[in-house]
């Protein structure tokens, strides 16, 4: 593999979006047989590392991933992360709390919230705006009582339903809201988040 032929290429895919993004290739210390792509970027610092491997992975063509990246590990990383800092989820876990999570987001009215945010009842209210990242859904989440442990969960329960943003969740978990009527409905006015896709 041409390390220096694949970081080229990769950059090409995600500069447009990610202007300041950085790589680095190099052989997996823990695997030799495999290389580590380390994407360093500043817009990481507000979203999960699910999210980042999601918007990286939607910028780089399907195709080119089978022929080019199958022997890869990837870490995306904020500015003076490290590997050992990031946090996943147990997915067994957010599979098995998924309906007890939807139950009590239901009952707290939370996507109910985060419409009024994203998508006031009063025209003239100023909307939230999205950002590509979980900045209004965690606010609504943390004055709903949830902590900041549930947070985490809540977040990564909706992101394995589609939601990797503030607007994602009302367009593919909720989508009965005003904003996902109104999207689809052509009634809108769809904006992209900042660093990332929908």
């Amino acid at each position: 593999m041409d390390l220096e032929r694949i970081r080229a290429e990769l950059l090409a895919f995600l500069r447009p979006s990610y202007p300041e993004i950085q790589l680095q290739l190099a052989r997996w210390d823990q695997d030799l047989s495999k290389v580590a792509i380390y994407f360093t970027d500043p817009k990481f610092a507000l979203i999960y590392p699910q999210q980042r491997f999601h918007y990286l992975s939607h910028l780089i063509p399907e195709h080119y991933q089978e022929t080019h990246l199958t022997d890869t590990v990837w870490f995306e990383l904020a500015p003076g992360e490290h590997p050992s800092d990031l946090r996943y989820p147990d997915e067994q876990l957010i599979s098995d709390i998924t309906p007890d999570v939807t139950r009590c987001l239901l009952g707290a009215k939370v996507f109910e919230a985060l419409d009024d945010e994203l998508c006031p009842v009063d025209a003239r209210t100023a909307r939230a705006e999205c950002h590509g990242d979980f900045r209004t859904a965690k606010r609504v989440l943390l004055s709903h009582g949830f902590t900041d442990d549930e947070v985490f969960d809540v977040l990564h329960v909706l992101m394995a339903q589609g939601g990797f943003c503030d607007c994602e969740i009302l367009f593919n978990v909720a989508r009965s809201s005003r904003l996902a009527t109104q999207r689809w409905s052509g009634g809108a006015e769809a904006t992209k988040p900042a660093g990332g896709q929908w």
